[in-house]
């Protein structure tokens, strides 16, 4: 597990939320583009990046996709995660 992986909150039976550590982020244009990274992923139905606190909060279903995925896109994008 991640040092950066916060943890996963039970929303229902289809849906988490994870809240994901990013790092390295200069502005709110690196948040827009983890958030757009994000959101394109299939089974995200929300994703919201807070840049003052350095983190992404994820809601996602949980049959579709997983953390690993959610952090593989926030690297893709070039952040750490």
């Amino acid at each position: 597990m991640s040092p950066y992986y916060v943890g996963d909150l039970e929303m229902s039976v289809n849906k988490k939320v994870a809240i994901i550590k990013v790092r390295v982020m200069h502005c709110e244009g690196c948040a827009k583009s983890i958030e757009n990274a994000l959101r394109l992923l299939d089974g995200v139905s929300s994703a919201s990046v807070e840049f003052n606190k350095r983190r992404a909060i994820v809601e996602y279903n949980p049959e579709i996709t997983d953390v690993d995925k959610l952090r593989q896109a926030i690297t893709d994008a070039g952040y750490d995660a």
